[in-house]
């Protein structure tokens, strides 16, 4: 059962930079609901408990209204709270740790990247749905491009020590926010051969696969590249691993939605389960506007003509590919 959300006051424990664009936001507080990888929060990208001041103005309507020192309308705010999936939670003292991975694109994560110490921040969660284990036996794979990496970081954790990949994908290796240990090989260009050189998988025993576009580290290529030409190394007829009933592959995929469009294209020519944590802009998060509709197939219709919408945040946001209409 999911636990009901909760508005919670968090204060910063550390906002550290990941590479070019990304950060890491660490939030505490002293009590969040529990929560699953695939989750997620909305942030409050203003100072909580700001006070607002009334005051009667004179305003000639024949011009622009007048400048009020400090007031909301005198500078780019972000009014509506912003989603942020969840990378990692740690409960320890009684208290609970929230991180989350966010990259500099707007007012929003301008506001989140100057975030101090101590500083307070508004959040509402958790929210939506999670992602759902693979079978005993069976092997995960964890598939994040760009943005989409903060959740299999979450995943990674939850599925510790058991037979799992991680793929995770950038247009180049400054726009990659994850730790690469000094104690492991880099890549060649074209290996798609799993090493533990990723801290927030390594950690967890789970070895990754780095790809990006222009080939400054790992897989040079897209990571929906490196995903296939894995599954037809180790899956694929005649492979090692083609006639193994217990390494079924799962695939978990987060990111650009046409990367995770051409993984279910993958998933389903291998036959493969597959489970999305789509991307879509919330305004609230809790299925209140309706802004973040995403196209379902009615049950039933396989030639997938039929479809209705759903709410990626209330009814997602993770879907099974399969279900998904385009």
């Amino acid at each position: 059962m999911i636990a009901k959300r909760q508005q919670v006051l968090s204060r910063v424990v550390a906002n550290v930079p990941l590479c070019r664009e990304h950060y890491r936001l660490v939030l505490q507080a002293d009590r969040f609901p529990p929560t699953q990888p695939g989750q997620f929060v909305q942030v409050a990208c203003a100072t909580p408990n700001g006070s607002v001041e009334n005051v009667e103005i004179d305003w000639d309507e024949a011009g622009p209204p007048p400048r009020l020192g400090g007031g909301e309308l005198c500078r780019p705010t972000a009014l509506l709270r912003r989603p942020f999936s969840l990378a990692d939670r740690i409960d320890a003292n009684g208290q609970v740790q929230l991180h989350l991975v966010h990259r500099v694109v707007g007012i929003g994560t301008n506001w989140m990247a100057h975030l101090k110490p101590g500083d307070n921040v508004s959040i509402i969660g958790p929210l939506g749905n999670t992602f759902t284990p693979p079978p005993p036996g069976g092997v995960a794979l964890l598939v994040g491009g760009g943005v989409g990496i903060p959740p299999m970081m979450y995943l990674a954790r939850r599925l510790a020590r058991t037979k799992a990949v991680a793929f995770a994908g950038a247009l180049t290796r400054d726009l990659l926010p994850l730790t690469n240990t000094a104690d492991a090989p880099a890549p060649a260009a074209d290996d798609i051969a799993p090493l533990y050189n990723i801290a927030e998988f390594s950690q967890h025993g789970i070895p990754a696969i780095i790809a990006t576009d222009d080939g400054s580290y790992g897989y040079r290529g897209f990571v929906t590249q490196a995903l296939e030409a894995y599954l037809q190394k180790w899956f694929g007829p005649g492979s090692p691993g083609s006639r193994r009933p217990d390494a079924t592959p799962t695939i978990y995929v987060c990111g650009p939605e046409p990367m995770m469009k051409r993984v279910a294209d993958i998933a389903a020519n291998f036959s493969l389960a597959c489970q999305i944590a789509v991307e879509r802009k919330m305004a609230c998060g809790m299925g209140t506007c309706q802004s973040c509709v995403i196209r379902v197939k009615v049950p039933g219709q396989s030639n997938g003509a039929a479809w209705q919408y759903k709410l990626a945040c209330t009814d997602g946001p993770v879907f099974s590919a399969a279900d998904l209409s385009w």
